[in-house]
């Protein structure tokens, strides 16, 4: 019985780092989904060569969002008013396929476009609040900020979420300065 006994405990002293090892990634799991609850904020900018009015003109064409920003899939746009818009979108995000609907608020004299999440619609991330802002640049054109407050509610780490919002911010100003780009070369009657 000595020999069986002393097998036992080789065998639990070899699977002793294996499930201390198991525990210790199931804790820090457990503290990147807890870390990840705080909201994630970013900005990402640009400066363009097209006037701030036909910036926010292309950026409030809700409609046009789907052949705009690349991450956009589909998009459906219900226009309340000159100032106020409910967008229906579905977007790519890391491999994951996300709907929500957006509350849009367009401030022309400030040159503002703020999409926050309609509570009265259900939507696949828990928090989701945008502001666009153009500004006229001294020396022509426009400088673009795009800020991003986001919570997905997903079980991830909050340096992996802050990238994803990061990448997603940055690739949104680029697509509109493409875009941007696209309607100059169209209005000069060169085909893009």
């Amino acid at each position: 019985m000595g020999s069986a006994a002393r097998v036992d405990r080789d065998a639990r002293s070899r699977r002793g780092p294996h499930v201390r090892f198991a525990l210790a990634l199931a804790i820090a799991c457990l503290i990147a989904g807890h870390a990840a609850a705080d909201a994630v904020d970013v900005t990402a900018s640009a400066r363009v060569s097209a006037s701030p009015e036909r910036v926010l003109a292309v950026l409030t064409d809700f409609e046009a969002w789907n052949r705009v920003f690349s991450g956009v899939d589909t998009v459906a746009a219900e226009r309340r008013d000159e100032r106020h818009a409910r967008v229906r979108q579905v977007v790519r995000r890391a491999g994951h396929t996300l709907a929500y609907t957006l509350a849009a608020t367009v401030d022309p004299e400030s040159r503002q476009v703020e999409l926050v999440l309609d509570p009265s619609e259900p939507a696949d991330v828990e928090q989701l609040h945008s502001v666009w802002r153009v500004r006229a640049h001294p020396d022509g054109g426009s400088l673009i900020e795009l800020r991003v407050v986001t919570r997905t509610g997903l079980p991830v780490p909050r340096f992996l979420e802050r990238r994803v919002t990061e990448g997603t911010a940055r690739a949104s100003v680029d697509d509109l300065v493409r875009a941007l780009q696209r309607v100059a070369t169209s209005q000069n009657g060169v085909e893009s």
